[in-house]
């Protein structure tokens, strides 16, 4: 068990595991992926536009294993962050990370967590590593890897089963680092993702397991594991409060967040999501990068893991400022060492 150097009394975190899903008789009933199902969304949906193109068959019960966030019981607390001057400066109505840090690749990166229950892992080593390139003004642009996250940090979670949204992923980079990693498949980092990308819907995709805890980087890495490693200074939670979310977020860089998934997600496309119908499958962490309207509707823009043909090329939108979904109630970040 790793060893933080400071631990804080038990915060709670909803209960995130993806449910065992019907059989392929029973799917009818209790699967998105039919057209009664998207006959529904498309009456109730105002804000967002589902995708119709799927074909009835395919696989939900992939989607079991695409566990994601769920109670933490180390007892571990992080900080609260509070941006008292969040309420005399001013916010834009539109932002967009991006935009504002172009020279940071990471910020533009979408991961896709493959047939892992990495999320948590994956949204927060986004988080770090976006944030390492935007406070060293550049001279850090690379990502860092989620497989030393998900081996390592015992304290985090279970891997590819599951972990915690409670901060300790961002307490162990600040503690203990973390190595550069790289998409599956690359020679650029000390652990690229250990994971095959997955095309959305996970059709013809197999479970993966965690990865092994290796203090060794791949073969052929001009590097080692102990000099390779980058830290973080600071872990912290921001408030349930809109203003200091996006100012913490256009001061520092994205932050991540959790949100409960109910089905009708699985079918977004475009638009403003909100929840209109089907039942809750799990909890799912992401990466908030920015904000702006839409149709006069409020949203978040959210990078996901589910690979760039999921959604508006990777990302999507979720209604802001009343905490959908839980999406503003538990959310990290932390501060890097450059």
């Amino acid at each position: 068990m790793v060893k933080f150097k400071s631990l804080f009394f038990a915060t709670t975190v909803v209960v995130g595991l993806f449910s065992p899903v019907a059989t392929r008789s029973e799917r009818h009933g209790d699967d998105p992926f039919n057209d009664g199902f998207l006959t529904q969304v498309r009456m109730h949906a105002k804000t967002w536009t589902p995708d119709g193109s799927f074909r009835n068959g395919i696989q939900f019960e992939n989607f079991r294993n695409m566990k994601g966030i769920y109670e933490s019981k180390i007892g571990f607390h992080l900080p609260t962050k509070v941006h008292h001057v969040a309420y005399d400066v001013e916010i834009p109505e539109y932002f967009d990370a991006r935009e504002k840090w172009p020279f940071c690749k990471s910020i533009s990166t979408i991961k896709n967590q493959g047939l892992c229950g990495a999320c948590w892992a994956v949204a927060a080593v986004s988080v770090m590593s976006d944030r390492m390139c935007i406070h060293s003004e550049g001279k850090f642009d690379l990502e860092l890897a989620a497989e030393d996250l998900m081996g390592c940090c015992k304290d985090c979670g279970n891997g590819c089963n599951g972990g915690f949204l409670d901060g300790t992923a961002f307490q162990y980079w600040v503690d203990v680092g973390l190595v550069s990693g790289a998409a599956y498949n690359s020679t650029e980092g000390c652990k690229p993702y250990p994971f095959k990308p997955c095309l959305y819907p996970f059709e013809g995709c197999h479970p993966e397991k965690t990865p092994a805890c290796s203090h060794h980087c791949t073969a052929g890495y001009d590097g080692t594991y102990r000099k390779d490693k980058y830290y973080g200074t600071a872990a912290y939670k921001l408030p349930n409060d809109e203003r200091m979310i996006q100012l913490e977020i256009m001061t520092n860089g994205p932050v991540e967040s959790g949100f409960s998934v109910y089905q009708d997600l699985y079918l977004y496309r475009s638009g403003v999501y909100r929840h209109v119908v089907g039942r809750e499958v799990g909890k799912h962490a992401v990466r908030l990068i920015g904000w702006g309207k839409e149709r006069g509707v409020p949203y978040w823009l959210i990078a996901n893991s589910y690979g760039a043909d999921w959604g508006e090329r990777g990302y999507f939108k979720m209604l802001r400022g009343s905490n959908h979904l839980g999406i503003e109630s538990v959310v990290i970040a932390g501060l890097p060492k450059v």
